[in-house]
């Protein structure tokens, strides 16, 4: 091989030196003091402090998971929120007026986005678990509410049926390759689900723009108890139930569902309201997350490798699917 030519890599990390000192500069925010790698995972995240005392946090996009239009539609979500006074995360413009810059990595472009904090610590179920669930519920209420208007010219991912069923599935395959039979439930198990949700009807489902992850975290809580949501890179216009059955989804890997999830709901309904049918909808919607988890793993394990993909995994996985099957589909 030339010695002068690069290695061809999958996934770089960028270095945190260098995006101080040649990228940081460009965003707004004053004179940056610090820049350490802070967390990867679907994408990089750097952790930013000014001279100001202010804490920022960069995020560099894989381009395995995300597109520019993708990432525009997202950056235009949080600032009609924003518009709103909806507390969440806020990017912070660039030198050119624009919300992200790009670099090139070994493995092509990369976009980064400077997001503000979201103050106080995250949400924690510790102490007096129904009560932060209500908060929690109030607040995925006003935020659905504050969306129900959104618009954006850039193309997004939906969180449909194809989205949620059909693509795990494509992903899964190759890693039950082994394990026919294993195959063979889970193809009848996504054909049971996607029946019963077009049974509903599905086409009478509340739909719109939706976080997308709202496991009972992603959002800090402030002084004052404001709760501010993060990470919305899941997010995309689909059905709302999803967004809740999130949370239930959570609950049960949790061992919180007693205490969390009529709380959340409850509240939810009294900020917001929600007709029968996608009540209806949201245990459904659960079995349709366990999949989409599934499938996410098995769909990025170019870049976070295979050896968690093992048999126990799939025995873990596979039998909250089971679980949920005979709580929700029977």
């Amino acid at each position: 091989m030339n010695p002068s030519r690069t290695f061809p890599v999958i996934a770089s990390t960028l270095s945190p030196e260098a995006l101080m000192n040649a990228i940081l500069p460009g965003f707004e925010v004053g004179a940056v003091t610090e820049c350490k790698f802070f967390s990867g995972g679907f994408n990089d995240t750097y952790r930013t402090g000014t001279s100001d005392g202010r804490t920022y946090y960069l995020r560099a996009y894989r381009i395995q998971w995300r597109t520019l239009a993708d990432i525009q539609y997202e950056l235009d979500v949080l600032n009609h929120l924003k518009g709103k006074g909806f507390p969440a995360a806020k990017p912070v413009p660039y030198q050119d007026g624009r919300l992200f810059c790009a670099v090139p990595a070994p493995e092509g472009t990369r976009y980064l986005v400077l997001f503000t904090e979201a103050p106080g610590p995250e949400i924690s179920y510790d102490q007096e678990p129904e009560k932060v669930a209500q908060r929690y519920g109030q607040a995925v209420a006003s935020m659905h509410n504050a969306l129900d208007d959104f618009s954006s010219p850039y193309p997004r991912f939906h969180k449909d049926i194809e989205h949620v069923i059909d693509e795990p599935l494509r992903y899964v395959e190759p890693f039950l390759a082994q394990r026919p039979h294993d195959w063979a439930y889970l193809r009848q198990f996504a054909e049971t689900l996607r029946a019963q949700i077009l049974a509903l009807p599905a086409a009478e489902l509340e739909q719109g723009v939706c976080h997308g992850d709202l496991q009972g975290y992603h959002a800090n809580v402030a002084p004052d108890g404001t709760l501010t949501f993060f990470d919305f890179d899941c997010g995309g216009y689909g059905y709302r139930a999803y967004d809740l059955a999130v949370f239930l989804w959570c609950c049960r890997l949790e061992d919180a569902v007693a205490v969390r999830w009529e709380p959340f709901l409850h509240a939810y309904q009294g900020t917001r309201s929600i007709n029968g049918l996608d009540v209806q909808a949201v245990p459904l919607f659960v079995c349709a997350r366990y999949l989409w988890h599934m499938g996410v793993h098995t769909r990025n394990s170019p870049d976070w490798g295979i050896g968690f993909l093992n048999d126990k995994y799939f025995d873990n996985h596979l039998k909250r699917l089971r679980d949920a099957e005979a709580d929700y589909l029977a």
